[in-house]
């Protein structure tokens, strides 16, 4: 997960990240990762291309919809997303 950057901004407005991954069923987690729930996360393929999108978008976006480990959401079952990484 990266560090800074807007998904680290403290905004009341946050939006879901975009869909992505096999049939729109994941999130993206950065601009290069797709973490689908049943499927774990997809870093740097075809899967995560949509998530680079982000990158373009104005406003900020949480991803995971489940709170674990020191400030992170689940990524997929078993993962977690943290400022600090997987």
């Amino acid at each position: 997960c990266p560090q800074g950057g807007k998904r680290a901004a403290l905004d009341l407005d946050v939006r879901k990240c975009l869909p992505c991954g096999p049939g729109g069923k994941g999130r993206c987690f950065g601009p290069n990762i797709c973490c689908v729930e049943e499927l774990g996360c997809f870093v740097g393929t075809a899967e995560a291309l949509r998530c680079q999108e982000e990158s373009y978008l104005p406003s900020p976006c949480q991803s995971g919809h489940k709170a674990c480990g020191s400030g992170g959401h689940c990524a997929a079952f078993g993962l977690c997303c943290s400022p600090d990484g997987f």
